[in-house]
């Protein structure tokens, strides 16, 4: 037995420290006398406070609800078969997550094998198993507080993923804004980092852009945007279109997605240069009055250019995987998000058809 590789995919909130340290080889160390701007620094996952309750202002007090809870789903990096798994409060002394229940998830199907058991303060926990197999492990947290490691034990199932990110060979073009990093630097995104870095815009964007000339005709059948520590500065949502290899990419170029606006009252406009239109505020003549504003979304004119992720939302922190139906040979792809603002990693896995 021994501790399987894992990234934290997605959490419900960290607001305090680093939640990537939860899956850390390294063991948690004290940290007193060590301080941020959020106050006294801790290892591992910390959420904010007061998840179950909120104020009732209607009855001068509060509501809580004890079904509240924060959550970690972990990834593995190669599908295993768990038959234990560790759980450390080190160093969390009074503010450590009170009681957790724990998901397996394997091909879509997920069974609980843990039923919410209490966690002690500054301690390490052991949960044996019966062996599983497993792709993710979701930690559903009841309800507040701290973990400073999970260790998911057992043993490796299956080879280890080998596929080659298409974008890694491909050549880059029409990036809109690269004011803090290129989508190039994005390709390369593999969380080797304890920080922020990636492809992020200037805050003065309103959607942008990077085209991918693949290195040949591919098919494409996963997409993962990774928005990795960009926790106050991810995209809203993603787009991504493929160029079938059998269209003319000179004429395709010229029928590219456009961003539209819808009003209140139905009416539409595609700006020529939409950039523009957003940054100088030409919106203004069309508000009605106490209008709150208006829908944004992409206008495709042409069926050249084939939707593999029509709309894609994004979240801060979070490994996205978007599953590519389409079974069509590829000579481009044209990755959009909005309004702008930083990812960690993009790649389309899938094959080279010559």
């Amino acid at each position: 037995m021994k501790v399987l590789e894992t990234l934290l995919l997605e959490y419900s909130d960290s607001s305090f420290t680093n939640p990537h340290e939860v899956i850390s080889p390294e063991k948690p160390f004290d940290r007193q006398g060590h301080f941020s701007h959020m106050g006294a620094q801790f290892w591992g996952f910390e959420t904010a406070r007061h998840i179950g309750t909120r104020i009732d202002n209607a009855r001068s007090g509060f509501h809580y609800n004890p079904d509240a809870e924060h959550y970690l789903l972990l990834g593995l990096k190669q599908s295993g078969v768990i038959s234990q798994i560790d759980i450390s409060t080190r160093w969390f002394t009074g503010n450590h997550v009170q009681a957790v229940t724990i998901e397996l998830i394997y091909q879509g199907r997920r069974r609980t094998i843990v039923e919410r058991k209490s966690l002690n303060p500054d301690a390490n926990h052991s949960f044996p198993i019966e062996p599983s197999a497993a792709d993710e492990c979701l930690i559903r947290c009841h309800q507040e507080g701290g973990i400073a490691s999970i260790q998911l034990m057992g043993e490796d199932l299956g080879e280890p993923d080998t596929r080659i990110n298409l974008l890694s060979e491909a050549t880059i073009s029409q990036v809109s804004n690269q004011h803090y990093g290129h989508p190039g630097d994005a390709v390369k995104g593999e969380r080797f980092e304890s920080h922020m870095v990636g492809w992020e815009s200037a805050r003065t964007g309103f959607g942008e852009q990077a085209m991918f000339a693949l290195k040949s005709t591919a098919v494409v059948d996963e997409v993962i945007i990774d928005t990795y520590l960009h926790r106050l500065n991810a995209p809203l949502g993603c787009y991504l279109f493929g160029l079938p290899s059998s269209e003319d990419f000179q004429k395709a170029v010229s029928l590219l997605p456009k961003w539209r606006i819808t009003f209140d009252d139905d009416s539409q406009i595609i700006p020529e240069n939409f950039q523009d239109y957003m940054s100088k505020q030409l919106y203004r003549p069309q508000l009605k009055e106490k209008s709150t504003g208006f829908h944004i979304d992409l206008s495709v004119d042409s069926s050249c250019w084939l939707a593999l992720i029509p709309f894609g939302e994004l979240r801060p922190d979070t490994y996205h995987r978007f599953s590519i139906s389409a079974d069509v040979g590829l000579s481009h792809l044209l990755y959009l998000h909005y309004p702008n603002g930083g990812i960690h990693g993009i790649k389309a896995f899938g094959s080279y058809l010559n």
